[in-house]
């Protein structure tokens, strides 16, 4: 038997047609005791912006990888804006506060900007 250190899974609120319970079942699958071998780390990718990480958080923990290239990416201002939008985002939550008020509270034009493109499931246009 071998294992894997992570296990790259579409989430539901991405852009992949992924049932919300299918998903759940494999988070718990990839992290289940399993005698010796070590859990797989989870890594949701698919269309993940900052927008979505309240949920991703909410429904996998915070022991997770969040896979997101066009999510950083495509940020209006530019990628290093992205990540720091995706940090933001990741704060927030983590403090238990909606993404759209902590961005507004602390003033955060990254995660205002992030928040404003990207709303519901992700569709990245072509430059």
């Amino acid at each position: 038997m071998c294992g894997a250190d992570i296990i790259v899974t579409p989430a539901p609120y991405g852009k992949a047609p992924y049932l919300p319970g299918n998903f759940q079942l494999t988070l718990k699958n990839q992290v289940y005791p399993l005698q010796n071998i070590r859990p797989t780390m989870p890594m949701i990718s698919g269309g993940i912006s900052p927008h979505m990480v309240e949920s991703a958080i909410r429904d996998c923990g915070i022991d997770i990888m969040i896979g997101s290239g066009g999510g950083i990416h495509a940020h209006p201002a530019g990628p290093i804006a992205g990540g720091k939008a995706f940090r933001q985002a990741i704060n927030a939550a983590l403090k238990g506060i909606p993404a759209k008020k902590y961005a507004k509270d602390e003033n955060l034009v990254e995660l205002q900007q992030a928040l404003g493109i990207w709303k519901g499931k992700t569709e990245f246009q072509s430059v």
